[in-house]
């Protein structure tokens, strides 16, 4: 099957064409509208959808590889177990979004905004959250090993019971954040100038010194 262009992706939404589970493989799509279309099961391998617009869309179970999604808007979108590898997700908004069960693997979400995101059992090991927003947002249950948290913002952060080991979280700001039986280790550099109103006693493994 050709690539489908901009046009004929737009032609389906104005007739109300369902989009589930569409092969947008390749496709360029910079700036389009698709708030609140049904994308669930849609695979966006290769595609260039930079700076879109998908708040409230639901894209559950979508499959996303090697692809361009900077700047777009995922506001109260839903991407329950959708997978995400080796996306470029810069200064994206998941404010509020559905993220449970996702699997961001190998990313670029530095910048982006994840306030009030609900975060749980989700996968996002080696993934780039740098000065990126995580306030609010549900983590717990996760794995977060290998990530890049550098200068992010973790306020008001659930992030009980994960995997932050090899996490990198040097001048992160932590404030009133919940964090019980976290796995971390070591001790500098990954808290090295960290602004922040955090309890090392709380979080650090029991396994911190060995």
């Amino acid at each position: 099957m050709d690539t489908l262009t901009r046009e004929e992706v737009e032609k389906m939404i104005r007739e109300g064409k369902s989009l589930r589970d569409i092969d947008l493989t390749f496709a360029e799509l910079d700036g389009i509208d698709l708030s609140g279309v049904d994308l669930s099961g849609a695979s966006l391998t290769g595609a260039e959808i930079r700076n879109a617009n998908f708040e409230g869309a639901n894209l559950e179970g979508a499959f996303i590889a090697d692809a361009d999604l900077s700047g777009c808007n995922f506001k109260n979108a839903n991407l329950t177990r959708a997978v995400l590898q080796r996306v470029q997700l810069r200064n994206a908004n998941f404010e509020n979004a559905n993220m449970f069960k996702v699997q961001l693997m190998v990313c670029d979400a530095s910048g982006a905004n994840f306030t009030g995101a609900d975060m749980r059992q989700s996968r996002l090991e080696k993934t780039k959250f740098r000065k990126a927003t995580m306030d609010k947002a549900v983590i717990t249950h996760s794995n977060l090993r290998a990530t890049d948290f550098q200068e992010a913002s973790f306020i008001g952060t659930k992030i009980s019971y994960s995997d932050l080991r090899k996490a990198q979280l040097q001048r992160a700001w932590f404030e009133n954040l919940e964090a019980e039986e976290v796995l971390i280790y070591g001790k500098a550099p990954w808290v090295e100038g960290t602004k922040a109103k955090l309890d090392i006693e709380q979080i650090k493994a029991p396994s911190w010194d060995d």
